[in-house]
């Protein structure tokens, strides 16, 4: 395991809530709440706390194991979405603000250690991956569950 990766876990599992709180605040910026929508603030900084603590400590696992996990975790997660009656362009809209806010962590970090432009790409990839994942499993879960029901 390499140092960037493992400062940049600490990171995300110490940092989960205040980064959660930005990342809910820039997205009701460009998405404030449309009346009768379904929401929840306190809910929606808890899943977005509790997926960046997710994210940080997966980069500290294998890849198999790592892969495994996000999956579970967004299967569960597009499972809730359907439940709650979210429709999928809302449940979506935090993963812009999400990626975001966590390469600006990477960019933070990168300046503040002096990592090189290799070892910082290589962490933004990691996390592209690992996002890019997630979202997908959330996507085609949530995707399956609406043409089972039809």
């Amino acid at each position: 395991m390499n140092t960037i990766q493992q400062k940049l876990a600490g990171i995300l599992v110490n940092e989960a809530p205040s980064l959660a709180e930005k990342i809910i605040g820039r997205r009701f910026e460009k998405y404030p709440v449309k009346e009768n929508q379904l929401f929840d603030l306190q809910s929606s900084v808890d899943y977005i706390t509790k997926f960046v603590q997710l994210l940080g400590s997966s980069l500290l696992l294998s890849s198999d194991v790592k892969e495994e996990g996000l999956k579970v975790w967004s299967t569960h997660t597009a499972q809730y979405a359907l439940q709650y009656g979210q429709s999928l362009d809302i449940a979506m809209q935090p993963n812009l603000f999400i990626r975001s806010e966590l390469i600006r962590v990477i960019a933070r970090l990168s300046e503040e250690e002096g990592y090189t432009v290799k070892e910082t790409i290589a962490l933004v990839q990691d996390l592209n991956q690992m996002l890019d994942l997630c979202f997908q499993c959330f996507t085609e879960t949530y995707m399956e569950s609406i043409l089972q029901a039809i």
